[in-house]
């Protein structure tokens, strides 16, 4: 469903009032929608009690309503219906328990913001308020008429007049597991953001809202303050959850900590803010319950291994070697106390990209009590130290223990030399390792990789403590079988330094096993020497850097600028007004980029709009001209425009008496040599009445005579006005 945010509230007569305890956790969100003319997206996720919850309290449209954070004005609401439903998941599914049966139900709907309604720099926030939660919780009073509001602010649209872009945070979906009394449980409550803002986490009181078991569906209000939850006594923040480790949240991954001490079903709420830049743009609440039941005792499995020759298990800080001609498997012991227990086992190389070795079997069930299985750790024909540095594998043991899988790890070092792969060679067209260089002087040259045992191999060029492309420097990364090439290129820009050297190392990798590390370098030394240049020069085609300019006349202003150099590095012509825009005041000048010699012209027909009601204003114009050299050279002349208005005539010199006989003599009241007025006093009309003051002739445009060919003789009357002034008069007609 796709609607504007309907932005005045009515009478929902219409909602279902199902009295019934259901509501598990949940929060809302806003997320933008790019390109779309429906600019965002309103929603909420809810968790339902499947099991205790009356299936009439679940909502087929959920009513999101908006105000405004400043003053809490209602701004409006949202209609959202429910796109998805689906049941909570387990991370170990064989853990689920009877009692628990969680449903996350998912509202939204596309809306229209207008940036014009969503702009007040205290941004705004989004409520939803709905009765009753779950009636088992344990750690508050009278749970099961207790109302959930869901909480969520977000900042303008719009700030400064620019589009200020933002989405809520996005959390996965929570998983139903619940945790044992006096055993560690963790649980992931984070999030990200798609805006890449920071996000901050802390436990707080869950928000009860204004909804009752009578009225479980209100219209929500604004409040600046809304009722919390009442914690049982004993209770607080600082252990919603009691125990050896009360519930405890990380405030930057948003990764929930407890060892519960009692059983029961505890609701929390964590607060997540949103940061960017770090200014504090956005927050939220999330709630939910968390199930704490008396687990059967578990243990863990433990990972064995005695190696070759030992008589003691390996820990941990010895270093394995394995020589040519050594059997490329080793055996490891899992053992578990717990019977008919389904132990996995998985592996990986710490520090390479590619394992490089492979375990079998990966699973077994225990028979007996502290069963113990084998498995064979077999190292592929790449798994080889080159650098003599060891690799690190580790090895996991996980059983099925509930609500979580035990782990044991063991990380075993393992040297392993081999003798039938060679290192690939670098080698390049220069005759040294030092290349001098001066800023635009382009160099070139090709880079060999060559590998002797014909593997496949990649040849990349890397910067010492910089990036190729930060110093336009241009190296294609190349990969093939036995031989490959590619060119390096480099202008050496503006901004290298004379006597500075860069290191570029060039390598090639052995691909016969990637992430092996088999590779080689070569590093060639760039030298900045001294780069000479001339600066360029600018003038323009005026006698003198001033010109004086009366308005309400023709011609406008018009020079060439010119900017020569006399080196073939690129140059710039540009001109920028003081305290002004070129564009703003109808000045045309083309800012040009060219070699050895720019021209440009200046064209400015100012007019009256300019003056500000003064008879003066001067603008100033600076005319710049760059070379792209190391020294990065400039020259600036400028030129200073006075701008004046005309001075006001107090009389006008208009004939008394007018001929028009056709002899091209005195034969029409000439209006052209009417004075031209100024910026302050300009031509307004003419208006011309016969002397019983009818008005014969009315014209705007002094550019037109009044020619009197169609009228009688006799004597007439003129009024003309200026922006100020009027001036009267009469004159006779003789025919």
């Amino acid at each position: 469903m796709k609607n504007r945010l309907i932005l005045s509230f009515v009478l929902l007569l219409c909602i279902l009032e199902a009295r019934a305890t259901h509501i598990v956790g949940g929060q809302l969100f806003i997320t933008e929608n790019k390109n779309s003319t429906y600019n965002y997206k309103i929603g909420l996720t809810m968790y339902f009690d499947a099991l205790n919850g009356n299936p009439g309290a679940e909502d087929d449209v959920v009513y999101i309503y908006v105000f405004r954070k400043r003053d809490n004005a209602s701004v409006g609401y949202v209609s959202a219906p429910k796109i998805e439903r689906k049941n909570v998941t387990y991370a170990n599914p064989q853990c689920g328990i009877s009692s628990t049966e969680t449903i996350m139900i998912t509202y939204s709907s596309d809306v229209r913001l207008e940036s014009s309604a969503f702009n007040d720099p205290g941004g705004y926030y989004l409520v939803w308020d709905r009765c009753c939660r779950n009636g088992a919780i344990t750690n508050i009073k009278s749970p099961g008429t207790a109302g959930s509001l869901f909480y969520l602010e977000f900042p303008p649209i719009v700030k400064n007049n620019i589009a200020f872009k933002n989405s809520s945070p996005v959390f996965p979906a929570i998983q139903g597991d619940y945790a044992c009394v006096n055993s560690p449980f963790f649980f992931n409550f984070g999030g990200t953001d798609a805006d890449g803002d920071s996000l901050s986490y802390k436990l707080i009181t869950p928000l009860q809202g204004y909804s009752t078991q009578d009225r479980p569906s209100v219209q929500a209000i604004g409040s600046s303050s809304y009722p919390t939850l009442t914690w049982i006594d004993g209770i607080t923040t600082a252990n919603i959850i009691p125990g050896p480790k009360p519930l405890a949240v990380d405030a930057k991954t948003g990764m929930l900590s407890v060892t519960p001490a009692n059983l029961g079903l505890y609701v929390f709420a964590v607060q997540v803010d949103e940061f960017r830049n770090g200014v504090k743009i956005g927050t939220l609440t999330r709630d939910f319950q968390l199930k704490v039941v008396d687990c059967p005792k578990m243990s863990a499995p433990q990972i064995l291994f005695k190696p070759k020759g030992s008589s003691t298990f390996y820990n941990s800080n010895q270093i394995i070697t394995i020589k040519d001609g050594d059997p490329n498997c080793f055996e490891v012991m899992v053992t578990d106390p717990t019977i008919n227990d389904l132990i996995k086992i998985e592996g990986h190389a710490i520090n390479q990209t590619t394992d490089y070795f492979s375990l079998f079997p990966l699973e077994y069930t225990t028979t007996v009590a502290n069963d113990t299985m084998r498995f064979q750790v077999c190292l592929d024909e790449c798994f080889v130290t080159y650098d003599n540095r060891p690799i690190r594998i580790e090895l996991i043991a996980q059983d099925q223990s509930c609500p979580v899988p035990l782990t044991d790890t063991l990380v075993i070092y393992i040297r392993r030399t081999s003798s039938d792969n060679n290192a690939p060679v670098v080698t390049t067209s220069l005759q040294t390792d030092y290349v001098h260089v001066t800023a635009g002087t382009p160099v070139s040259f090709t880079v060999f990789g060559n590998d002797s045992d014909t593997d496949s191999l990649s040849l990349s060029g890397a910067g010492e403590n910089f990036t190729l492309s930060s110093k336009s420097m241009i190296f294609k990364t190349v990969s093939g079988k036995t031989s490959v090439q590619s060119g390096f290129t480099w202008i050496p820009p503006c901004n290298a330094v004379e006597g500075d050297t860069l290191k570029v190392d060039f390598t090639a990798e052995d691909l016969r096993c990637s992430g092996s590390g088999l590779q080689s370098s070569k590093t060639i030394y760039f030298i900045i020497d001294q780069s000479p240049n001339h600066p360029p020069a600018i003038t323009t085609s005026l006698v003198q850097p001033e010109v004086s300019y009366t308005l309400v006349t023709t011609g406008g202003i018009s020079f060439q600028v010119k900017a020569i150099d006399p080196d073939t590095n690129t140059i710039s012509l540009t001109a920028s007004g003081r305290g002004f825009e070129l564009k703003s005041v109808g000045i045309s000048f083309e800012n040009k980029t060219g070699i050895g010699q720019l021209i440009s012209d200046f064209s400015w027909f100012p007019d009256c709009s300019l003056m500000r009601g003064d008879t003066n204003q001067s603008f100033t114009i600076d005319f710049v001209t760059r070379d792209k050299s190391c020294t990065a050279s400039l020259d600036t002349t400028s030129v200073t425009i006075s701008l004046s208005d005309l001075e006001a005539k107090s009389e006008i010199d208009l004939p008394n008496v007018i001929t028009p006989n056709g002899d091209g003599k005195n034969d029409c009241l000439i209006l052209q040599e009417l004075p031209i007025g100024s910026c302050n006093d300009a031509f307004n009309d003419v208006t011309i009445f016969n002397r019983w003051g009818k008005q014969i002739y009315y014209s705007k445009d002094k550019s037109k005579d009044w020619c009197p060919n169609d009228i009688s003789g006799g004597y007439y009357y003129y009024v003309i006005k200026y922006t100020k002034s009027t001036y009267k008069g009469g004159l006779t007609v003789l025919k």
